[in-house]
């Protein structure tokens, strides 16, 4: 059976994912908030994850794994993008996880799974001069983090003032690379795609919101 948050396979008789300790053996449970619920106790592990954008790829493409280097994600920018912008996310094997839906201005983004279900909405200020900051709105609450005017580390935190997780932008590199440690409080399905949307909003020629991609 695969976890259906970070695509590790486990033990069929197994209830939490070995690797993000999210529950696998019940349904998504969306609450009247509107957010998907946890399913799974809280870990607390340091996990390790990485984000990389692909170098030569016709569309924006991350590459999403763990700190095995093992690939569980894959998130692909919508080709022709018309005032929001949109990404797919998904399995190695093509098996469709969920999508990534921006607004116009890029200041909020929401993370759905496969069935629709919300999981996050991420938001970044309209403006913003010298701290770039962004919160994640969740079921269980609101978890803000900020960075330095050049947006290369983000530092998230709970919302009783616990560490979270930290996004860390690999400065000196071709293509745009992102270290991610987890206390695994949050699913790898919102950290990880946080990184990408930090990328698309800072960082990425194909974040527009407009047109064909350019990111290649």
């Amino acid at each position: 059976m695969y976890c259906a948050f970070c695509g590790t396979e486990n033990d069929n008789k197994s209830q939490f994912c070995t690797n993000c300790g999210n529950n696998i053996q019940e349904n998504i449970v969306v609450q009247e908030s509107g957010f998907a619920a946890p399913s799974a106790p809280m870990t607390y592990q340091p996990i390790e994850f990485k984000v990389v954008q692909k170098f030569f790829a016709i569309r924006s493409t991350y590459k999403i794994s763990d700190g095995m280097e093992n690939e569980f994600m894959v998130v692909k920018r919508k080709f022709i993008n018309f005032f929001r912008p949109y990404l797919y996310v998904e399995r190695p094997d093509g098996t469709p996880l969920g999508s990534i839906q921006g607004n116009i201005w890029r200041t909020q983004w929401e993370l759905r799974d496969a069935e629709g279900n919300l999981h996050a909405t991420i938001v970044f200020p309209l403006i913003m001069f010298f701290r770039k900051r962004f919160h994640i709105e969740t079921a269980n609450g609101i978890y803000p983090s900020g960075s330095s005017i050049f947006a290369y580390k983000f530092d998230a935190y709970s919302p009783s003032g616990q560490f979270a997780f930290v996004v860390d932008k690999k400065i000196f590199s071709i293509r745009d690379s992102f270290k991610i440690k987890s206390s695994g409080e949050l699913s790898p399905f919102i950290t990880c795609l946080a990184a990408v949307c930090i990328d698309q909003k800072f960082h990425s020629k194909g974040g527009s919101g407009m047109g064909v991609d350019d990111a290649f």
